[in-house]
C-alpha cells in the first residue's frame, strides 16, 4: 500500500503554520520548522511493515499550494494522512475536497488534536 504522510502548504499572510509536535497551533513570521514526532514514527513503522511510504511536507519545502497538490496527484497514494489543528481545519477540508476530486479513491485521513475532540466534524464538513 502506498501511503502519503503529508503536510499541505497553507498560503496566508499570517505567516508559516507550525502544525507538528506542538498543543497549541502558531503561525510563525519567520519560517520555524519542529520535526514531527509522531507521524515520523508512523512512517517508519509502516514502511517497516512493507509499506511504500511517502513524505510530502510541503510547509517545510515552502511550495505553492497547486505544486503540492500536484505532486501528490501525480504520486497517487491510496492514503494521505495529513496532521491538522483548529484554526486551520477548514482550510484543510477545502484541501481535502481538491484530493478527492483530483483522486477520487484515494482516503484521506485526518489526525491531531481537533479531529481527536471532534471526529464527526470532520465527517459532516469534509469528504474524509
Amino acid at each position: 500500500m502506498k501511503v502519503m504522510i503529508a503536510y499541505p502548504p497553507l498560503e496566508s499572510d499570517k505567516g508559516v503554520p507550525l502544525l507538528s509536535q506542538n498543543r497549541q497551533f502558531q503561525w510563525f513570521n519567520s519560517p520555524t520548522y519542529i520535526y514531527p514526532m509522531v507521524p515520523a514514527c508512523a512512517a517508519t513503522m509502516l514502511k517497516a511493515s512493507g509499506h511504500d511510504v511517502l513524505w510530502e511536507d510541503g510547509i517545510a519545502e515552502g511550495m505553492k499550494y497547486t505544486d503540492w497538490l500536484d505532486r501528490a496527484v501525480v504520486a497517487d497514494p491510496d492514503i494521505i494522512a495529513m496532521e491538522t489543528k483548529t484554526p486551520v481545519v477548514k482550510s484543510h477540508w477545502k484541501i481535502i475536497g481538491d484530493l478527492k476530486q483530483a483522486l477520487p479513491d484515494t482516503k484521506v485521513v485526518l489526525m491531531g488534536d481537533h479531529v481527536t475532540a471532534l471526529p464527526a466534524e470532520s465527517f459532516q464538513q469534509s469528504l474524509v
